[in-house]
């Protein structure tokens, strides 16, 4: 395996790290927090697939990876579909987040 692509997918290792950590802390200071901690996180997990799946369904013609860029002006329309999409999904982060 290339030394470069494994760097890569080690990108976020330390956050993830770091959220272990802080599980595990949250589980020996106060292990009754463990059952809401699982609910956000389940939540957050939902709303970014919800959010991903709502925007492939009212835009099911313009997706970011299907654009062909064919002239100069092609890189600024795939920044717009790949930010709309991602305002999709934080909206649904969102919405399930702020909800009980």
């Amino acid at each position: 395996m290339n030394k470069k692509t494994l760097l890569d997918k080690l990108r976020i290792g330390p956050w993830l790290i770091l959220a272990l950590i802080t599980t595990i802390g949250v589980g020996f200071l106060y292990p009754h927090q463990l059952g809401v901690l699982l609910w956000s996180l389940t939540k957050l997990c939902w709303g970014a697939y919800l959010g991903y799946w709502i925007d492939r369904s009212i835009f099911p013609y313009a997706r970011p990876g299907d654009y062909q860029c064919n002239n100069g002006n092609g890189l600024s329309a795939i920044a717009l579909l790949m930010l709309r999409r991602a305002l999709i999904i934080a909206a649904a982060i969102l919405a399930l987040g702020l909800g009980v």
